[in-house]
């Protein structure tokens, strides 16, 4: 028998040292979850009580039993609560746990979504070309390893483009494509029987205007966005050299010192580049005359004899160095001597 010290029935004592021993043991075994304790006395020593706590994790959820026993070991009162993982609120176990926490989430990440979507184009200006004399429908060509034309769209976003100016001659539309959540912005030629033609312009500016609509309910809500696309009309070896005049004349003495300039032909081509550059030549071939490639200038190589020959009519073409080049013959150049 356990003598009973300074007024403690010893049923009492025997019931703290049994609690005590069971915390030894359990933190010997490493499970730290269990803790025991006692009050201090209360109302000077005539009612006594002991405390058990223990606290246990369920769905991110923690729960706090607390269980009051009386001295005699019987069980007076318990209460459960949890703690909000968030917040730490200690809520009665009665009370809404993890549905709390979800809505909160999902509120949130309402909020993220909408705060961060901008409707809007990755730059302000993009730029595209597309050749002259195009055919209908023809598509015009942005530069290689630029960011393409368009909008990231969520999925309730109907998008259309439309050029709203920069285009007075209506050579161009704007279309769209969507794709996943990117729609693509495309210029094409129009179906008329306009031409693009470069030498009449060879660069638009055009503005275009995206408009996303989406619904809410019975209403539309509406984005809207601008960009400028400037389009480039590319170069056709569309032109032929042209001389002026188309007659030169020139008179000359039969002792006019060799590989002395005598007369200067010229041809002008429109179209841009090697398309636009000259290649002179005599068409029928002559040890008398000879003309400089690209200068124009005709020279004499061998000596006149007045004799032999008064009159001397050579024809000179010229070409551009373009693919698919044409020629054009100038009127005939006479030299007199």
């Amino acid at each position: 028998m356990i003598p009973g010290v300074g007024g403690v029935p010893r049923a009492r004592l025997f019931a703290l040292l049994l609690l005590t021993l069971v915390e030894v043991i359990a933190r010997a075994l490493g499970d730290p979850a269990p803790y025991v304790g006692h009050t201090a006395l209360q109302g000077g020593g005539s009612s006594k009580a002991a405390g058990i706590f223990s606290s246990t994790k369920q769905n991110d959820v923690t729960s706090v039993t607390t269980q009051l026993a009386k001295a005699g070991g019987s069980t007076g009162a318990s209460s459960d609560l949890w703690i909000h993982p968030e917040d730490g609120e200690a809520l009665p176990v009665g009370a809404p746990r993890i549905e709390r926490s979800t809505a909160k989430r999902h509120s949130a990440g309402a909020t993220d979504t909408g705060s961060k979507y901008n409707f809007h184009f990755a730059h302000a200006v993009y730029n595209v070309s597309i050749p002259e004399n195009s055919v209908i429908k023809t598509y015009a060509v942005q530069p290689p390893n630029e960011d393409r034309m368009g909008i990231h769209v969520t999925p309730d976003l109907e998008v259309k483009y439309k050029i709203v100016s920069g285009d007075k001659d209506k050579f161009f539309k704007a279309e769209e494509r969507a794709v996943g959540d990117f729609v693509f912005l495309a210029i094409r030629l129009r179906t008329n029987n306009i031409v693009l033609n470069r030498e009449k312009g060879d660069s638009y500016r055009l503005e275009v205007k995206a408009t996303g609509t989406r619904r809410e309910g019975k209403s539309r809500i509406s984005l809207e966005a601008d960009t400028v696309i400037d389009v480039r009309v590319l170069d056709a070896n569309d032109l032929s050299p042209l001389f002026y005049p188309t007659e030169y004349s020139v008179a000359i003495t039969e002792d006019t010192p060799l590989h002395k300039s005598i007369l200067h032909v010229v041809a002008e081509d429109a179209d841009l580049g090697l398309n636009g550059e000259i290649y002179y030549s005599i068409l029928d071939e002559t040890e008398q005359f000879a003309v400089h490639p690209t200068t124009g200038v005709i020279t004499l190589t061998r000596p006149l004899r007045f004799t032999d020959r008064a009159l001397h009519e050579l024809t000179v073409v010229a070409n551009d160095r373009g693919i698919g080049s044409t020629r054009n013959q100038a009127s005939k150049a006479r030299v007199k001597n």
